[in-house]
């Protein structure tokens, strides 16, 4: 089971990300996090963040801890922080803050691990997540390094897009340098298999760390939000088929 943590203190509201900005927050276990709210980025993209998170793992990606996070009211209602409303209305997803962490710019691709930028462009293809574009006149590229230069991925929350278009996909994807890594390369698939394996036996374990505050509607069991997990299941298992590797 997950740690639950409780915030402790609401710090600031980040500049990044362009849908929903995570406030900095301090937690009861003394770390802190960046935390998206329930008001603000839905339960749908607070699944989406965490799933992303998990499976993120089963790849061996460097995606931050995360934890479900309480919010008290009362935190909320005497912050003095702008647009801390976004933080209310239920249990938040908070990501373990980067310490002393900078954007990763266009002149840093060329440095980056070529095995590093396949495993990321499929990850997103894997997941249907469009929100990782970047080109010499920037763009919303959701990569980080740490203090050491390392590469840390982050914001899943528009991940699981259904209506996803492959052409503007391959079109924008930071590292589209990256295409054509999989189709007919069947030495380059067999690397995956056995950890896409793994991450759908994991489904079960995944989905029971989401709460249900951010999968149902008005409280009802039968009202999920859609996609629902099912379809969140269907959309990850197309790896199963020839055509989702022709697509990269």
């Amino acid at each position: 089971m997950l740690e639950r943590i409780t915030a402790k203190e609401i710090i600031k509201q980040s500049e990044q990300g362009l849908s929903v900005q995570p406030f900095l927050v301090r937690a009861d276990d003394g770390q802190s996090y960046f935390v998206k709210g329930l008001s603000r980025a839905l339960g749908n993209g607070l699944v989406s963040e965490a799933i992303a998170a998990e499976l993120g793992k089963h790849l061996g990606l460097p995606i931050p801890p995360w934890r479900v996070m309480d919010i008290p009211q009362g935190l909320i209602d005497f912050s003095l922080v702008s647009g801390v409303r976004d933080l209310s209305g239920g249990p938040a997803f908070a990501s373990l803050q980067v310490e002393n962490a900078s954007d990763l710019m266009w002149a840093n691709l060329n440095s980056l691990p070529v095995e590093l930028k396949k495993k990321i462009l499929f990850f997103d293809w894997w997941i249907l997540n469009g929100d990782r574009g970047l080109g010499e006149y920037g763009g919303n590229v959701n990569l980080i390094l740490d203090h050491k230069g390392e590469l840390v991925v982050i914001d899943h929350n528009v991940a699981f897009d259904a209506a996803l278009d492959n052409d503007e996909f391959r079109k924008y994807h930071v590292f589209r340098d990256q295409l054509g890594s999989f189709d007919g390369n069947l030495l380059a698939r067999l690397d995956y298999l056995p950890l896409l394996d793994a991450a759908i036996g994991d489904w079960g374990r995944i989905t029971s760390l989401l709460p249900e505050e951010w999968l149902c509607r008005d409280h009802d069991p039968d009202n999920e939000y859609e996609p629902t997990l099912q379809q969140r299941l269907q959309i990850l298992e197309r790896f199963k088929d020839e055509q989702f590797w022709g697509q990269l």
